[in-house]
């Protein structure tokens, strides 16, 4: 009897989706290459299916969830959303940046990019632990927000600090509370509205070196608020997707030096990489090998704690 296809279980959270990696994918059965850097230290490269890359089984699972609750951040939140990224790529894909786009749309698509962000194992983990430790021993900031809340309501009987609230509560609150807060940041409000406000567009690289990605795909260039700031996606090994906070700034990208726009490209994405890049075929293998996880970056959370990302003040 063959073996389950564990990629495809109820509980596997797909940090890099599979609508996105397939477009690395060719041959029959359509495969793409993928370079690892296992904790070990080894360097590995084989071909796999879209489906079978970028997940982790129970990625979403905070402790006090188990069964469809543990599944339901990926059903519920990413896979609706993922669906109206992959159109959102089918459409740059055919006609570019160009024609009318909707509000929704757009923030549709900044979406997809803030949750490439925030969705990896490592991302998760530093919110499980940096949410749980912070809800375990509340700073001040956390009991002011109590008290404010508790003087709006004051014929309800409640503890009279958010220290008591929490000793009152069972002990995996602060974990369920993590998870929900894990959501919300797949829509950080701040970050979303500065890419969503970019300009945008889409250039084809028609020759030479072809576009990689990996596990972290999204390169920033911080501060967002700065007039030159911008970032930029791979949609495939020919396609890239870039944004900018002028127009200056967009039109280098869309018409400078294509063979300097992969290679700088390339370097980041794969640099930035936690353990995992994605190419068409193993021809840069050498090259991955030599720079993958070189910079590789923390969990989101341990991130922003260290650069300010909470108000947009990031920096690389």
């Amino acid at each position: 009897m063959p073996s389950a296809d564990k990629s495809n279980a109820p509980g596997v959270h797909h940090f890099i989706p599979i609508f996105y990696t397939k477009r690395w994918a060719s041959g029959h059965p359509r495969m793409l290459t993928r370079f690892t850097r296992w904790p070990s230290g080894n360097f590995a490269v084989d071909r796999k299916a879209p489906r079978g890359v970028g997940y982790e089984r129970d990625g979403y699972a905070f402790d006090g969830f188990s069964g469809e609750q543990a599944a339901a951040i990926e059903l519920e939140l990413m896979k609706p959303k993922d669906h109206r990224a992959s159109q959102i790529l089918r459409r740059l894909e055919s006609d570019g940046t160009g024609g009318s786009w909707s509000n929704d749309e757009r923030y549709d698509w900044t979406w997809f990019i803030v949750s490439l962000l925030v969705r990896g194992p490592e991302d998760v983990r530093s919110a499980k632990v940096n949410i749980s430790q912070e809800w375990a021993i509340p700073n001040e900031r956390m009991e002011a927000r109590y008290q404010s809340v508790i003087r709006k309501f004051p014929g309800v009987a409640a503890p009279p600090s958010l220290r008591d609230y929490i000793a009152s509560m069972d002990g995996n609150y602060g974990n369920r509370l993590g998870m929900k807060i894990m959501a919300h940041m797949t829509d950080h409000h701040a970050i979303s509205t500065l890419i969503a406000n970019m300009h945008w567009g889409v250039r084809t690289i028609r020759e030479g070196r072809q576009l990689l990605t990996s596990d972290r795909p999204v390169r920033l260039q911080f501060p967002l608020r700065s007039e030159t700031s911008f970032l930029t996606l791979p949609l495939g090994p020919r396609r890239i997707f870039v944004a900018a906070k002028s127009l200056r700034g967009l039109n280098q990208l869309l018409n400078g030096d294509p063979h300097m726009l992969v290679e700088r490209n390339n370097r980041c994405v794969v640099r930035q990489a936690r353990q995992f890049v994605f190419a068409a075929d193993d021809s840069e293998k050498d090259w991955v090998a030599k720079h993958l996880a070189k910079e590789a970056q923390p969990g989101f959370f341990d991130f922003i704690q260290g650069t300010g990302a909470g108000s947009t003040n990031l920096r690389r």
